[in-house]
């Protein structure tokens, strides 16, 4: 086991490595004196006397220092709105929300809004306030947006807004269908933030967390307007990429299963546990690729996106803890014998659901582990409590906020005892 978490480990920071928000804006955005080079677009920053940041989501931090890094001389205002625990990078406590300096920090409730995020709506709406023709706004968007950024249309109360998320949650609604209602209850969603913008332009630096990249959904499409310039700047995709090429310089056999991985989190952990357990090297693997070993080799599988968890109990967890406690029942009747497996999955942001773990890793002697210690893993699965399951057993994935976020990544490997 300890070979596995130790792989495991090394993946793991793979994928994060690859979806590290600064370097996405790196690799896309460049200055060169007054010009700035966003993709394939270049803007004359002497034609523009007002330069405005706004930046919202769980890397909306490392995405707004880049930015301030490179036109901090030129911006004259910034608004940040990220989660509680992710402001730390700027090296100091946020300012208290709705203060007046040019460069405010908010952290606010996500997965629920709470009042910091109806502060943090009324903070982006103020900055946005007196855009002229001369006006550019940047803005840095990424996953978490739609709850730590609230500005509901008149007439709905954060109270509304409250209920309604925590209803989404708990119903099993994938993100499209939740981003789908919260457009229609913000003044800021669906476009929203381009059209309060008017008449300056407005670019968007996004780093998407849903499958598929749809500029609509992600955050609740804050720029997803033909007026702005929207640039995907990373994804799950690329967190993938980056796993099968670590597990490739490891010595494993890797294969990306799918980056558009959805449905019931319980359900797809009991199919990848499948999938593992009758996993073949693939048929394109060539004699140039194999290990020098007449043993089977090491697989890894590697799966990117979004499940989603239908509440029934009353137990503490994420979507990521309980894919994994499903795929541990379904290894659990492998004999002892059989090659070490595990399957690790968390979200890459480093919270998965409400709790303070990534995720967790699921081997195939889990369940016999946690029977020694009195531990029913089913009773645990049927009360959505798999956040307790897991942390007795010491296989919680613990990253602490890692100021990103790419949706979710599960790693399922097959190695030699």
């Amino acid at each position: 086991m300890t070979d596995l978490r130790r792989t495991l480990d090394k993946l793991i920071a793979a994928a994060l490595r690859a979806a590290d928000p600064a370097e996405a804006i790196r690799r896309h955005v460049r200055r060169d004196g007054d010009m700035l080079y966003v993709a394939a677009q270049r803007y004359d920053l002497a034609q523009f006397d007002d330069i405005r940041l706004i930046a919202a989501g769980k890397a909306s931090v490392p995405m707004a220092n880049e930015v301030a890094r490179l036109l901090g001389d030129r911006l004259s205002r910034a608004v940040v709105v990220t989660k509680y625990g992710h402001a730390e990078e700027r090296g100091s406590s946020p300012p208290p929300p709705c203060s007046s300096a040019p460069l405010l920090v908010i952290e606010a409730g996500h997965p629920i809004p709470d009042e910091n995020s109806l502060c943090s709506g009324e903070a982006v709406c103020a900055a946005l306030q007196g855009c002229a023709e001369r006006t550019l706004v940047i803005t840095c968007v990424s996953g978490g947006a739609s709850a730590l950024l609230v500005a509901p249309q008149a007439g709905i109360s954060l109270g509304t807004m409250r209920a309604i998320n925590d209803a989404l949650l708990r119903s099993g609604a994938d993100i499209h269908e939740m981003n789908a209602v919260r457009s229609r209850l913000d003044r800021l969603k669906a476009g929203g933030l381009v059209r309060l913008a008017r008449p300056g332009q407005v670019i968007g630096l996004i780093l998407s967390d849903v499958i598929g990249d749809p500029l609509d959904v992600i955050a609740s499409g804050l720029t997803n307007d033909p007026r702005a310039h929207n640039v995907l700047v990373g994804n799950n995709t690329q967190a993938c990429n980056a796993v099968a090429e670590a597990a490739r310089d490891l010595g494993l056999v890797p294969h990306v299963i799918t980056t558009e991985l959805r449905g019931e989190a319980r359900l797809r952990g009991e199919e990848i546990a499948r999938e593992l357990m009758g996993a073949e090297v693939p048929e394109s693997w060539g004699e140039d690729d194999a290990p020098r070993s007449s043993a089977p080799p090491p697989l890894c599988l590697i799966y990117g996106g979004e499940t989603t968890v239908t509440i029934h109990g009353e137990g503490q967890g994420g979507r990521n803890q309980e894919l994994a406690l499903a795929a541990a029942l379904r290894l659990s009747p492998l004999p002892q014998g059989e090659r070490g497996m595990a399957i690790a999955a968390l979200g890459t942001d480093g919270t998965d659901g409400p709790t303070d773990a990534a995720g967790a890793i699921a081997y195939a002697d889990t369940v016999r582990r946690a029977q020694a210690l009195g531990l029913d893993a089913q009773a645990y699965l049927d009360r959505n409590d798999s956040y307790h399951f897991f942390q007795q057993l010491g296989d919680l994935i613990m990253t602490g906020p890692t100021g990103t976020n790419v949706a979710d990544v599960v790693i399922a490997l097959a190695l030699d005892n």
